[in-house]
């Protein structure tokens, strides 16, 4: 019988499956497989989803443990190595990587924002978990038995063929309280994964098919009142204290920003590998042409979507490791981690997808039409998909500015009145 919470804690603790794994394996592991990607793609947008097959190829290489606390069973490598996984997963399909890092990614905001007991019990007896996340609080909790009742539909949850629980934005609903945010994380067995998900020009593998709930239950542990998109921070967080590591002690915006684009970066040398693979085996117009990857006219699209692909992927990896940098210092208590720095962070990685989407535009209109327009092929495919994504709302930056700009005078006025005290 446990008779001390330190063994208590002790006993919920797990090892990973490969306790000696390193970083550089993981994202080996990730290129290993971008062959059996590319392969898999038709079939893929088919499904909906990645295969089953692909599924226990993601838990053996332990995508799904990249971020999840090594106490429960993670690797705990931190956010930039996330972002490298799920570059070249995406390199490999897109749409499949959209499905595995929208489930894999969210074991950090478990570990961020729930208490100790909440992640033991979600991380379970072997740790494996996976949860496809809306921020967006289309549902609503209401008091029932000692925990919370939820009910409610959330669409565009991606990841969640392969969900062991989903995270939800929820309205609090109580008697004579205005309604308030807060966080569900649910179980599978309490919501229905609904057949929904295609009909859309793009993403079609990334299995963003909506949750509904009817009367689900989950207990008092399983949710946190914060705003899903903007978490109070300031005192530091649950999983800085239980874990000890910064990772955990950040905001949302900037790493559900790297998320969306490490996916379109990893789109982007897609479909650059593919525009190589058109230009080596095609002839330029004209007698006696050469191959058009020795012809100027075909080398200048794929140097200069090159360089764009360069700056996003640095742009990128920069910004998750200032989110890690960021968020040790707060942990630190050196600097408060500010919801200007989350914005700025969105705003810089909003960029770099958009160094993307340029990039895709310029690498399909080079290729030839049979080769880039035609179905079934990947360029097509890679044009579908990035068109489907720049319609995310965490792509649109133009809306984004404005918000970030009035944060920034806000604080800076706050300071400069702080100041003359």
């Amino acid at each position: 019988m446990v008779s001390t919470l330190e063994e208590k804690k002790i006993a919920n603790q797990l090892s990973p499956p490969e306790p000696g794994l390193t970083s550089g394996e993981l994202i080996a592991r990730a290129v290993a497989l971008r062959d059996a990607l590319r392969e898999e793609q038709a079939a893929a947008e088919e499904r909906g989803t990645y295969s089953p097959e692909m599924h226990a190829a993601f838990e053996r290489a332990g995508f799904y443990r990249t971020l999840q606390p090594r106490r429960y069973g993670g690797y705990e490598f931190g956010v930039p190595i996330f972002a490298q996984m799920v570059m070249e997963v995406a390199r490999g399909c897109p749409g499949s990587a959209w499905c595995l890092c929208l489930a894999s990614g969210h074991s950090l905001n478990v570990a961020q924002l729930f208490g100790e007991r909440a992640q033991a019990e979600a991380f379970g007896p072997d740790g494996h978990f996976a949860a496809a996340a809306r921020a967006i609080p289309s549902g609503t909790a209401t008091r029932a038995d000692g925990g919370w009742r939820v009910e409610g539909t959330w669409d565009y949850c991606s990841g969640v063929p392969y969900s062991t629980h989903v995270m939800v934005g929820v309205r609090i609903v109580e008697e004579g309280a205005p309604p308030q945010a807060a966080v569900a994380l649910v179980p599978r067995d309490q919501w229905t994964m609904l057949d929904n998900w295609g009909g859309f020009i793009g993403m079609r593998a990334s299995g963003s098919n909506s949750v509904q709930m009817q009367g689900a239950w989950i207990p008092d542990h399983f949710l946190v009142r914060e705003d899903f998109f903007a978490p109070n921070i300031s005192q530091g967080t649950e999983g800085a204290r239980l874990h000890g590591n910064p990772m955990y002690a950040g905001g949302t915006l900037g790493f559900f920003q790297t998320e969306i684009s490490s996916i379109i970066v990893g789109l982007g040398y897609a479909a650059l590998d593919e525009y190589e693979s058109i230009v080596t085996v095609r002839k330029a117009f004209g007698p006696n042409a050469a191959l058009q990857s020795q012809t100027p006219d075909y080398q200048r699209p794929y140097g200069i979507a090159l360089g764009k692909l360069e700056a996003a992927r640095h742009a990128v990896l920069g910004a998750a490791q200032e989110y890690m940098d960021l968020a040790r210092l707060a942990m630190e208590g050196k600097r408060t981690y500010l919801r200007s720095d989350d914005m700025r962070l969105q705003a810089g990685m909003q960029q770099a997808a958009q160094l993307s989407f340029e990039a895709v535009d310029m690498l399909y209109r080079a290729a030839a039409t049979s080769a880039s327009a035609k179905n079934g092929t990947r360029m097509q495919r890679y044009f579908r998909d990035i068109s489907m994504a720049r319609t995310n709302p965490g792509l649109q930056f133009e809306l984004k500015a404005a918000d970030l700009a009035k944060q920034l005078f806000a604080e800076h006025a706050q300071s400069q009145a702080g100041s003359k005290q």
